[in-house]
């Protein structure tokens, strides 16, 4: 009896390490996802920042290859299409606007990013 009694025991033990593992092992992994996330969203929150520096402005308050670069690098984050969308068609309609042809590598950053973003 007290045979059986131990050997339920030691089952019961591992069984528990191997849950508490598998429960530790998650939270890891949830950790590490929404780290990434977070790096994630920074990244993005930058490259707006650097996309729409101060455009109503003018179109040279940053470099503007840094800001074709930005445009560009934004087709990465499809995920916030939902955001970076409306922002680059105002941008769009306010480089259009201007009469400096500096503006035109831009606005061929900005069409061909939208196309790759409403896919």
């Amino acid at each position: 009896m007290l045979d059986s009694i131990l050997k339920y025991i030691s089952v019961i033990t591992v069984a528990g390490a191997a849950i508490s593992f598998g429960i530790g092992f998650w939270k890891y992994l949830d950790q590490r996802k929404r780290e990434e996330r977070t790096k994630r969203f920074e990244l993005f929150h930058d490259l707006m920042g650097r996309v729409s520096a101060e455009a109503e402005n003018s179109v040279h308050k940053l470099p503007l290859t840094q800001q074709i670069a930005a445009i560009y690098e934004l087709q990465h984050f499809k995920d916030y299409a939902y955001a970076s969308v409306p922002i680059l068609e105002h941008l769009h309609g306010v480089f259009a606007d201007t009469k400096d042809p500096r503006a035109s590598p831009l606005l061929l950053a900005i069409d061909e990013t939208l196309k790759t973003l409403k896919r």
